[in-house]
């Protein structure tokens, strides 16, 4: 025998269930004592409830809660008002750019005031680039000095 849930006999008790529901249930209801229990028990609940005194507070409780209120009308917009509040926004991005740029050149003249000097600096117009291989000896070593016109001869 599938017996109903307690929800559905609580909604028959209620009144809440649907027509097919509930001829469908009072069915059941012939042919099962246990449900019958079951019903009478939440019948007997409902009206314990309904018999319990209704508790008064004594006050009004919304007018307490509206006197403390402050009265709080809101003030008409004006034209362009929408825009101060952005200017916090703005002054952040604002320095955040201002103090990039201040940093990045900071970084930028600390590595120029660096050169090398001798060997180690890279020459701009070398006929091959930094890392790159030779072709020929001569073109690699390049001296410090003016170019000597005359290469030197082993006799």
């Amino acid at each position: 025998m599938n017996c109903p849930r307690t929800e559905d006999l609580s909604a028959l008790v209620d009144s809440t269930l649907g027509e097919t529901a509930q001829t469908a249930l009072s069915q059941h209801l012939q042919a099962c004592p246990i449900c019958r229990r079951q019903l009478a028990a939440l019948q007997a609940l409902r009206e314990a409830l309904h018999a319990l005194p209704s508790p008064a507070l004594g006050f009004d409780l919304a007018a307490q809660w509206q006197q403390q209120l402050p009265r709080h009308r809101p003030r008409p917009r004006r034209p362009g008002s929408s825009l101060s509040g952005w200017m916090p926004t703005g002054l952040a991005a604002g320095a955040a750019l201002v103090s990039g740029l201040w940093l990045g050149g900071l970084l930028l003249g600390a590595g120029a005031a660096v050169t090398a000097r001798g060997p180690a600096m890279v020459r701009v117009f070398d006929p091959v680039p930094p890392g790159g291989l030779c072709a020929a000896t001569e073109l690699c070593r390049m001296p410090d000095g003016p170019p000597n016109p005359l290469p030197n001869r082993l006799p």
